[in-house]
């Protein structure tokens, strides 16, 4: 089945075919958890965001119109809900601020199962610097670099012109490259993710 389109996928899923959308998911669960990690910032959400995106698929395969972009629908379905979540955290804290209860966060349960510690420093440096990122640069950067979609593609993703999204790319790379001089990170506080 990996030879089979995106599109003829859907279709096969539609007529019942499971298969069909266990090939989609194993081709893209990687992509979606991935992206979802560097617009959340965390390990908690992403892995729910890979399966809310998988669900949403799987009840709106029906409303896809097949015409070679599944890619660009999924990633905008991943990042809708990535959005979603940035939105309620913003909204609980402020909420908790008001109520006096200050900043109670839950107690972290350590990794996520399904990803490891990072322990190599340089990755931890790489990530910082692109948590940094204002929130339009840093999924332009991640979809371009990470995902290696078209300009086309990630302009259809975040609803903005071509011309939008390489400049936040360009804006991207170079706020990232600063960030990242040696003379740079002895400077700066190190993060960790």
């Amino acid at each position: 089945m990996n030879d089979i389109t995106d599109d003829e996928l859907i279709r096969m899923y539609r007529n019942g075919d499971a298969e069909a959308f266990d090939t989609l998911f194993d081709r893209y669960h990687a992509s979606v958890y991935h992206f979802a990690r560097t617009m959340l910032g965390d390990s908690e959400g992403p892995e729910e965001v890979l399966q809310e995106t998988f669900l949403a698929v799987a009840r709106t395969a029906d409303r896809y119109t097949p015409r070679d972009r599944f890619r660009a629908w999924l990633m905008r379905i991943v990042r809708n809900r990535c959005l979603n979540r940035i939105e309620s955290r913003r909204v609980r804290r402020a909420v908790l601020a008001e109520g006096g209860w200050g900043m109670v966060e839950p107690a972290s349960e350590g990794p996520a199962p399904s990803g490891q510690v990072e322990t190599d420093e340089q990755t931890a440096i790489v990530r910082a610097a692109i948590a940094g990122l204002p929130d339009r640069q840093r999924e332009a950067i991640a979809l371009y670099a990470f995902e290696q979609m078209t300009y086309r593609e990630i302009a259809e993703i975040l609803e903005i012109p071509i011309n939008t999204v390489k400049t936040l790319i360009h804006r991207a790379r170079a706020t990232l490259a600063k960030a990242l001089e040696p003379d740079h990170q002895q400077q700066e506080p190190r993060r960790e993710l």
